[in-house]
């Protein structure tokens, strides 16, 4: 059996503002059903407790209630937020002499970061991570931190990690167009 190569997953194109390189979202299917299915549980548990709270008995632990809504209400979240990222998610960079711009978003509302090119040292691709269906990290939104990509770079004294859906082979092929349209690294 003959296995064809696979191309990878990011789409870079040079346009006016520089090298604009698009990541799509890894995705796990058995991940994104199980939180369907489980957001229909907290539906119920989100109902219930609200109409508890709103119709209060006389041995109703409001306290206790509103604390366990806000808690759920937050985990629901993060479910959402989990299966839209795996929807819709992406992450673009764009490249040029004067910045690094890092942008993740999902349906076009998301938070850009930018880092000053000159300020860049050491861009390189770090040790081989899980493949995607494994790397949990990869599978939610990187909104938090510096991400947990294999293309890291240091600024500052912070090191940045960028590409959290690429995989080994795609950072390295990645790199080699980000460093062309960068300043030289020192």
């Amino acid at each position: 059996m003959h296995i064809q190569p696979q191309p990878a997953r990011f789409h870079a194109e040079t346009t006016i503002e520089g090298l604009r390189v698009v990541i799509p979202a890894s995705r796990n299917w058995f991940i994104m059903l199980f939180l369907v299915a489980w957001l229909g549980g907290w539906t119920i548990g989100e109902t219930n407790v609200a109409g508890q709270l709103l119709n209060p008995g006389d041995k109703t632990p409001s306290g206790f209630l509103l604390f366990w809504l806000a808690g759920w209400t937050l985990g629901g979240l993060f479910a959402v937020g989990t299966v839209l990222w795996q929807l819709a998610g992406r992450e673009i960079l764009i490249a040029n002499s004067l910045a690094l711009t890092h942008r993740f978003e999902v349906f076009g509302v998301g938070v850009s970061r930018s880092y000053g090119a000159s300020d860049i040292k050491h861009l390189r691709t770090t040790e081989y991570s899980p493949p995607p269906t494994m790397n949990q990290r990869a599978m939610l939104p990187p909104f938090f931190g510096s991400g947990h990509g294999p293309i890291a770079f240091d600024y500052g004294a912070r090191t940045i990690r960028i590409g959290s859906s690429l995989e080994e082979a795609e950072a390295k092929s990645l790199l080699n167009s980000l460093v062309a349209h960068l300043p030289r690294q020192l």
